[in-house]
C-alpha cells in the first residue's frame, strides 16, 4: 500500500522534549494549508498537544486534532476517514527515529463508528513507511473506553482549542489569501498591519468551529526509555 504522509509537530526542530517532571509547551497550528489537505480533510492534521494528565500525575495525555472547520452544528454528521491511518510517534532515545507508536484507524462512517487502536509499541517499520499493528482493541468514536491497562482512548468531535485571528493574519500577509471579506483586496500585495493586535483586541476566527479529536492518556512509564526521562512527539496521517 503506497502511504501519503504529513507531519506536524509542535516545535521547528520536529518533537517536543518531554521531561519526566516537566512539559516545554509550544504553539503552531495548521488548518487546510495546501489544496491536497482541503480535498482530504480527514488527512488534515492540524494541532498536537501533549500536557500531564490532569487526574494522575503518573500518566501523561497525547492529542492530535484533524478535519477543522467543521460548522457549529454539523459536527454529528462528520466521521474519521476510514482510509487514514492516525500514528502517534515517539521517539525517546534522541535520535529522531520513533521508538513507540499508537496507531488508530477507523470503521466505516457512522453515528457509532467503530475506532481500533494498537499501542504504545515498538513499530513494525519506521520512517517514511508504515505497517498496521496487529492485536488492535476496539471502542467507538464518543465514548472513552480503555484498550490496554492503563490507557485510557476518547475520538471523537470537540471544539477548535486553537486561537487565531486570521483576519489580522490576512492584513499582515495579504498575498496568503482572499481577505475574510470574501472580496478583491484593491492592493493585494500592500500589507495592511505589520503586527497582530493588542492582547483583548483579538478576533478567533476559529471560535465556533469544531474538528476532530485523538486523545490518548498513557502513564509516562510507557513512553520514557532513556534515564533523562525525555521523549520527542509528533503524529501523522497516512493515506
Amino acid at each position: 500500500m503506497r502511504f501519503h504522509r504529513r507531519i506536524v509537530a509542535l516545535l521547528a526542530a520536529g518533537g517536543v522534549l518531554i521531561p519526566a517532571l516537566m512539559i516545554g509547551r509550544a504553539l503552531s497550528s495548521d488548518h487546510a494549508d495546501t489544496p491536497q489537505v482541503v480535498a482530504n480533510p480527514g488527512t488534515d492534521l492540524t494541532d498536537v498537544f501533549i500536557f500531564p494528565s490532569p487526574s494522575n500525575p503518573a500518566n501523561v495525555v497525547l492529542v492530535m486534532t484533524v478535519n477543522p472547520l467543521i460548522p457549529q452544528g454539523q459536527a454529528a454528521g462528520v466521521f474519521f476517514d476510514p482510509t487514514v491511518l492516525y500514528q502517534f510517534k515517539i521517539d525517546n532515545t534522541g535520535d529522531a527515529v520513533e521508538d513507540l507508536v499508537i496507531q488508530a484507524k477507523f470503521g466505516p462512517q457512522a453515528a457509532n463508528q467503530i475506532m481500533s487502536i494498537s499501542g504504545p509499541t515498538a513499530p513494525l517499520v519506521t520512517g517514511t513507511s508504515s505497517r498496521l499493528l496487529p492485536n488492535a482493541a476496539s471502542g467507538n468514536i464518543n465514548q472513552a473506553f480503555s484498550p490496554s491497562p492503563g490507557v485510557q482512548v476518547f475520538a471523537g468531535a470537540r471544539s477548535d482549542p486553537f486561537f487565531f485571528d486570521l483576519e489580522r493574519f490576512f492584513m499582515i500577509l495579504p498575498d496568503r489569501a482572499t481577505p475574510i471579506t470574501g472580496q478583491p483586496d484593491p492592493t493585494p500585495n500592500t500589507p495592511k498591519a505589520t503586527s497582530w493586535r493588542p492582547p483583548g483586541q483579538a478576533k478567533d476566527f476559529l471560535a465556533g468551529f469544531n474538528l476532530l479529536a485523538i486523545v490518548v492518556e498513557v502513564p509516562k512509564a510507557q513512553l520514557i526509555g532513556n534515564p533523562n526521562g525525555q521523549i520527542s512527539l509528533w503524529c501523522t496521517t497516512s493515506k
